[in-house]
């Protein structure tokens, strides 16, 4: 087996020795087997086969494999017109952008895996989805590795950093913000240390104080020295171009930034026409942010330079340049992941500049109070420094986590772990689901709406007390007891026939340990995997640590914002499929760009109140849970049968276990499940999808299972699906589906 460092020397990679160090990546996590070792054709071949082993049986039927670029296929109907999925039999790449997703799938018939394809389409969404993600964000991603038939989790989240400011939550000011040392004497809050920056908590959402220290390029680097076939200097131009030469503003680009009708916002809001989307809006809603447009960095580039007011962006299918990222990207092309989060290079000191002394004066000022029928909108935008360095970027480091995986309908599902809680929601409610026989439902009737609401209603009440960072706390040991078939037993006894008025959350009383803190200085992600030999005082892991995960038909191993995101799904032609999932939190992150790079804020994902504060309150270089859950399903036969995720914030689980129920469940094309009204259960609410026909079940909700206007509503649910399904044809070879939300500005490509 070659290694990932040694792979990269022998296919050029420009990464050089030096990144690992810079990003303290253990090599010795590459126990398992490397994923399609045999050797791709050429770059640029067309028309080459790789058939697996010669079977002992002349007779039997060999698979072969076509990489040829020119097979490339993009999905009928995209964007925004998908209604079938296309199938191939050789590879397939799906996304949230159509130019996306046909990088990916060059890279793939070139002879790439499904890392090598992942990096080049997050290097194009960084470009045509700014204001979803990018290198500027945090991704997480499930693995398949067709050769060792393994499962593995990476989890590249963005982080906080070293120095928290004494506080407990990012809404409380530190005594740098009521500093009279210069710089920060400019800042005229007006507040003392550790009082409220902003009451209604928007404005420090969308500063830079909600920036967490981004995690997609290491993680994307971790796979890529463990499965990367493609050399990461390959893998950047596309985007690299589409930068330089220009993207156009799309429809939904457009709708994130600015509502010409009945859009909603980020929280599920309607949105008054003429008003500008806005960049948040407050619990009580009677009070909503700045317009989108009148965020400096988001104006320039993407906003109309001839509107007086600063709200309207560039019209739909106006050409953008870039060539600040472009620049960016090119650094990192050349230098690696390294490039980026060197202390002393070009890029990570630029990001520090803009989110430090570039965000003064400082301010957080908030709109007057209005009222939910007529809200008020702030005027000006919050610049509250970050308490971020460069040294952060340098100590980053991605991890590889133990997947959570559990048997739901006959299908093993394995999803991301803590300090995700998508990955909880979504087989707490599947699981809640098969006790309750939903598949004698009608899909999106009134019955099967019920118990989908009650069940993510039960489970989303249950992740607030539970799931966090799992390095601070006791999440695992809480977590194994809600997805044990005893806990899930009691708890669908509670969905009756009648709707929760409110909804209990468990406790000691049922089997749930107490919080309890720990040290994160001593926690190993991989611990729980096997057991750990301790020789001469130096902890060492076997190889075998890996058998514990095969993706074979075993007993399950059981380990808030409304966000934009993105979600890719892979196959490759060696049989190794990936679902990532990455993120730069709500739409536009923080509303902030350097190097030509949109930040996060993704640290607006801590709890400021209870429940979940002891669990997922603000702490040094802690990572904030989040609703992004890329998953992979296999059959009884321990086959792959569903590689899928989704963009949309809190409710993703929601369209997770959507997708699932409508394709493997009730028999639907997976576009088809895909496009499917979404419903959501989230915010202890039964919410049903604005603008759709399950609107109209709201009343139904009301009058056959007595939930009420309080806890039954219409509301906006935009989800960013991506996924490929596998059946097998005669011979038992896969053929491939591949399909993306119609919702989003995605498509499939492949053959």
């Amino acid at each position: 087996m070659k290694t990932g460092r040694a792979l990269g020397k022998a296919t050029g990679t420009a990464k050089g020795t030096a990144k690992g160090t810079a990003l303290g990546i253990a090599l010795a996590m590459a126990v398992a087997g490397c994923g399609g070792d045999s050797d791709p054709p050429p770059t640029g071949s067309t028309g080459g086969t790789t058939p697996p082993a010669t079977p002992s049986d002349p007779a039997t039927p060999v698979r072969s494999v076509k990489f040829d670029p020119s097979l490339c296929t993009q999905q009928a109907g995209a964007p925004y017109g998908q209604t079938v999925g296309i199938t191939g039999t050789n590879m397939m790449v799906t996304s949230a952008d159509v130019n996306a997703s046909a990088s990916g799938c060059k890279v793939l018939a070139n002879g790439g895996t499904a890392i090598d394809a992942a990096i080049a389409v997050q290097a194009v969404l960084g470009v045509a989805e700014p204001f979803a993600s990018g290198i500027g964000g945090g991704t997480v991603i499930t693995y398949y590795d067709g050769a060792s038939k393994q499962v593995r989790t990476f989890d590249g989240f963005s982080s906080s950093p070293a120095n928290t400011g004494g506080v407990a939550d990012i809404y409380k000011a530190t005594a740098q913000d009521v500093s009279t040392t210069a710089p920060y004497n400019l800042c005229k809050t007006g507040l003392v240390a550790n009082a409220s920056i902003s009451s209604q908590q928007g404005n420090t959402n969308i500063s830079a104080r909600a920036v967490g220290v981004p995690g997609t390029l290491a993680v994307l680097d971790m796979v890529h020295n463990l499965y990367g076939k493609t050399a990461w200097n390959k893998l950047w131009d596309d985007a690299i171009q589409l930068a330089t030469d220009g993207f156009p503003m799309t429809p939904y680009m457009y709708e994130t930034l600015y509502s010409d009708s009945g859009e909603y916002d980020d929280d599920g809001n309607p949105v008054t026409a003429g008003t500008g989307v806005s960049a948040w809006v407050n619990s009580a809603g009677t009070a909503k942010g700045a317009p989108r447009c009148k965020y400096p960095d988001i104006n320039a580039r993407y906003c109309d330079p001839a509107d007086a007011t600063r709200q309207k962006p560039l019209p739909v299918g106006t050409l953008i340049k870039n060539p600040e990222l472009a620049a960016s990207m090119t650094t990192v092309r050349d230098g690696g992941a390294a490039a980026f989060y060197d202390p002393a290079g070009t890029i990570a000191p630029a990001i520090i500049t803009k989110l430090t002394t570039g965000q003064l004066p400082c301010y957080s000022l908030l709109p007057a109070a209005g009222t939910a029928a007529s809200p008020s909108v702030a005027g000006t935008v919050a610049r509250i420094p970050s308490l971020m360095t460069a040294a952060d970027f340098g100590a980053y480091r991605a991890v590889e986590r133990k997947p959570l995986v559990g048997t739901r309908f006959g299908f093993t599902i394995y999803t991301q772990p803590s300090p995700s809680f998508g990955g909880v929601v979504q087989l707490y409610n599947l699981g809640l689901l098969e006790r309750k026989n939903v598949a004698a439902t009608a899909f999106n009737g009134t019955d099967y709406l019920h118990l989908v609401t009650e069940g993510s209603r039960l489970a989303n009440a249950d992740r607030r007390n539970i799931v966090g960072d799992p390095a601070f706390s006791n999440v695992h040991a809480r977590v194994n007891t809600l997805l044990s078939s005893a806990y899930l037993d009691t708890r669908a006894a509670l969905i009756g026939t009648t709707a929760l008025a409110t909804v209990p959350t468990g406790g000691t009383a049922d089997g749930i340990a107490a919080f309890a803190a720990t040290d994160p200085t001593g926690y190993d992600t991989m611990a729980s995997v096997a057991s750990v030999a301790s020789t001469g005082g130096k902890v060492v892991k076997p190889k075998a640590v890996r058998n514990t995960m095969l993706a074979k038909n075993e007993a399950p191993l059981h380990a808030e914002d409304w966000n934009t995101t993105s979600n890719v799904a892979i196959v490759d032609g060696y049989g190794n499929a990936l679902s990532m999932t990455t993120t730069i939190n709500t739409h536009w992150g923080a509303h902030i760009e350097a190097a030509g790079i949109m930040i996060n804020n993704a640290m607006s994902n801590f709890s400021a109140s209870t429940p979940g504060l002891d669990v997922n309150g603000y702490a040094a270089n802690k990572r904030p849970r989040s609703s992004i859950s890329p998953s992979i399903a296999f059959d009884a036969q321990g086959r792959i049968r569903l590689v899928w995720g989704s963009a949309g914030g809190g409710p993703i689980p929601d369209y997770i276990v959507k997708t699932f129920l409508g394709h493997e469940i009730y028999g639907m094309d997976l576009q088809a499940a895909i496009n499917a009204d979404n419903f959501t259960g989230q915010n202890g609410l039964a919410q049903l999808e604005a603008g759709k026909p399950i609107a109209s079940q709201v009343a139904n909700l009301i009058s056959t299972y007595g939930n009420t206007a309080a806890n039954a509503q219409v509301t906006g649910l935009t989800s960013g699906l991506s996924g490929i399904s596998v059946s097998y044809d005669g011979n038992g070879f896969p053929v491939y589906s591949g399909a993306a939300d119609n919702r989003r500005n995605g498509a499939a490509n492949g053959y």
